[in-house]
């Protein structure tokens, strides 16, 4: 795959040109690296992975929806979200592959929010905005979260991680 993209190490071009994968495990490999170097060991590192989106027949600009009342069961989730199936978040996965592998053997704590809200597909404000026809003035928001809920948990499993950390919990 050509990508427009130029990646540079030290000041200086990277040559030949990355893909963008193999572009994008360089440049997680330097964060890391100065996270690492520049951040104090005793100092809390949490990296959280993305979120995911639940849009259905297209994405956020292409007419896609989210019109789910309930969470998403197992099978449901791994039909959508599996790579294998060139699914939704097929690149947000991939990504998280990567930071996955870059966080290895260090210090960061990796909090993976992605699988995690993978079956919430419910909560999202698209459906929940209390209006007969609230979908076709608004349109679809499936990436954003309805609170309180999914975000709230993703606080409550940061504040765990903390104390834990801190031994108070």
């Amino acid at each position: 795959m050509e990508t427009p993209l130029v990646f540079y190490c030290g000041g200086q071009t990277i040559s030949p040109r990355l893909g963008i994968t193999d572009g994008l495990k360089v440049v997680l490999e330097s964060m890391v690296q100065y996270i690492q170097k520049a951040v104090p060991s005793n100092t809390i590192k949490l990296w959280y992975l993305q979120s995911p989106r639940h849009f259905d027949g297209g994405e956020w600009n292409q007419n896609g929806s989210c019109l789910f009342d309930k969470p998403l069961e197992e099978a449901e989730r791994d039909f959508w979200f599996d790579p294998s199936n060139n699914g939704v978040n097929k690149e947000a996965r991939q990504v998280n592959n990567l930071i996955t592998q870059a966080l290895e053997d260090t210090d960061i704590q990796l909090l993976d929010l992605t699988h995690l809200s993978e079956f919430r597909a419910d909560a999202h404000p698209a459906i929940w905005r209390g209006k007969k026809d609230a979908v076709s003035i608004w349109g679809q928001d499936c990436m954003h979260w309805c609170l309180p809920g999914v975000p709230d948990t993703w606080i409550d499993i940061r504040a765990q991680l903390i104390q834990k950390r801190l031994g108070t919990g």
